[in-house]
């Protein structure tokens, strides 16, 4: 399953970002995801639960943003937003895009107890 594998680097993005820190439990997980990762929420939810058991992850709900596709044109330089997996420009219809969001996946923030 693709979304184990990028839970795997959520995990480790948690583990440096409390490296530094006496955490007794993390509470909140909030994550932003590109629509191009092709990680289904429900899937993503699943892979965070099985890298949670025995944590103290384990019981933090984990909250995810979908980010949208949002193109910039090489030709007339503006942004959109791609509708329906269009990637032409739909101002002047130029097929060179510039992909400006829409392939992250990050560890946006985390509600913990200390």
């Amino acid at each position: 399953m693709h979304e184990m594998y990028l839970m795997s680097g959520v995990f480790e993005a948690i583990e440096d970002a409390l490296a530094h820190y006496s955490v007794k439990k993390v509470n909140l997980v909030k994550l932003k995801v590109g629509r191009l990762t092709n990680a289904e929420p429900d899937a993503l939810q699943m892979a965070f639960a099985a890298f949670a058991k025995d944590t103290i992850c384990e019981g933090a709900e984990l909250k995810i943003e979908m980010v949208p596709v949002k193109g910039k044109c090489r030709n007339c330089n503006r942004e959109f937003q791609v509708e329906n997996w269009n990637f032409t420009c739909p101002f002047c219809e130029h097929l060179g895009v510039e992909i400006i969001e829409g392939e992250e996946l990050f560890l946006e923030s985390l509600e913990v107890e200390e």
